[in-house]
């Protein structure tokens, strides 16, 4: 479905142009894709195309939806198995997703057979094309919803098998994106999606309202976070706020600067503060640490790498406040947390805040007071903080082909107003983590 030698070019010439002209490149490139891949004809042209493919389907027995490569699609594309379960309760339907994601989607109950076949680091490896094509050849699916863009319809499927293409949803989010007609996220159009074209010929038998995805833990991963917190005399009934310093790109990273800012304004509050590590830039919370006054690190803790991801779910869980750029960990800490045995309960109240350079804010953001995002899965409001920048379009959606010399995504974020929000949010409080029936803070 994607040519990778053109985008790669693509691109690249994207970057080069606004590194040169940033206003200028901009607001080119966003008038290039409204008006061509954007336009209404080419948005009719693969919604009927998809919907001629789903017309030769003879029967829905079987049902595979492949997530793209990352930890944060496999959460966030729950969305598209739900969208088939509601319309076919007693279908095989299975889900193929990256290794490391499996803690967090085992035992969700709307998908019959979970495969955790990805390794590869930013494009599947040949050894997750062979299982991909093993897995479908063997299985026989009906229909498979491919969401990752990297693997291609004839070299990695058998010959006749019925698929559709995710990406194909493209002309419609840029629509929505420069229309602001809409929900944008990922999660939902994935929903969307699936049922637009189920919707045409036949009625959902579950007709649920979407809230949102969940994550599924085990008690495991549950004593794994409150062990953590007894070794680092970190009481549950303490207000925590937990900060992922960490991005998969250096275009949605907020730069060091902007971070010591909310570090030191976090520090004036009277938290707990959980810093998560590096994963792609590594000791980036030595680092912080170290810029930090030694009075101030007292109320900082670092999660190390060690701490399982599925305990890192647990832990945005007992936090008050989650704060994180666009990366997986944000998605883990918006999404619903569900006890795998049925024995556990979580809290689900984390006021989620989501920071945003490059790409754009709709498409994987929360926020509960505005119509244009979905609210985070949790009972607690949600807030996007959009950084400014002078050369922000709609290419950088792919943070990871992007090729700019220099990041200019959080030219500016306001992190006074971000703190100034989390202590209204918090002063609104009850002892148990409540919002109070007379708090001013809005929480929709």
């Amino acid at each position: 479905m994607l040519d990778n030698g053109f985008s790669e070019i693509f691109f690249r010439l994207t970057s080069d142009l606004t590194t040169r002209w940033p206003k200028w490149g901009a607001r080119f490139l966003d008038a290039l894709l409204i008006h061509t891949l954007g336009t209404h004809p080419v948005a009719n042209y693969f919604f009927e195309r998809n919907l001629a493919i789903v017309g030769r389907v003879p029967r829905f027995d079987r049902i595979l939806v492949i997530s793209d490569i990352h930890i944060g699609d496999a959460v966030m594309l729950q969305g598209a198995v739900t969208a088939f379960r509601d319309f076919f309760p007693d279908s095989r339907i299975d889900y193929v997703i990256k290794k490391s994601a499996a803690c967090l989607i085992e035992g969700n109950p709307d998908i019959s057979n979970l495969y955790p076949v990805f390794t590869g680091t930013v494009h599947p490896d040949p050894a997750d094309r062979v299982n991909v094509h093993q897995i479908v050849s063997h299985n026989r699916y009906d229909l498979c919803l491919n969401c990752c863009p990297f693997l291609e319809d004839r070299r990695d499927f058998p010959r006749g098998q019925h698929i559709l293409n995710f990406l194909t949803v493209a002309p419609e989010l840029v629509r929505n994106e420069f229309g602001r007609t809409g929900i944008n996220h990922f999660s939902y159009q994935s929903r969307e999606f699936v049922r637009a074209l189920l919707s045409a010929t036949r009625r959902p038998v579950r007709d649920e309202a979407f809230t949102g995805v969940p994550v599924t833990l085990s008690d495991q991963a549950i004593e794994e976070a409150e062990v953590f917190l007894g070794n680092n005399d970190i009481r549950k009934d303490e207000t925590i706020i937990f900060l992922n310093p960490d991005a998969a790109s250096m275009y949605t990273r907020v730069p060091f600067t902007h971070q010591i800012a909310i570090l030191k304004g976090l520090a004036q509050l009277n938290v707990r503060i959980l810093l998560g590590s590096g994963f792609t830039e590594k000791n980036i919370e030595q680092r912080l640490l170290s810029a930090l006054p030694s009075r101030q690190r007292t109320q900082i803790t670092c999660v190390p790498t060690s701490v399982s991801l599925g305990g890192y779910a647990a832990l945005c869980d007992f936090a008050n406040v989650f704060i994180s750029a666009d990366t997986g960990p944000l998605h883990i800490a918006a999404a619903r947390k569900v006890s795998r045995s049925g024995q556990r309960q979580f809290r689900n109240r984390t006021f989620v805040i989501s920071l945003f350079g490059a790409t754009p804010a709709r498409m994987s953001g929360y926020d509960s007071r505005d119509p244009l995002f979905p609210a985070a899965n949790q009972d607690a409001p949600s807030r996007t903080y959009v950084a400014g920048s002078p050369c922000r379009n709609l290419t950088c959606v792919n943070k990871i082909a992007k090729t700019c010399k220099v990041a200019r995504c959080f030219e500016t974020l306001d992190t006074e107003r971000i703190i100034t929000d989390i202590k209204s949010y918090l002063s609104g409080l009850d002892e148990s983590g409540v919002v109070r029936p007379d708090a001013t803070f809005s929480t929709a």
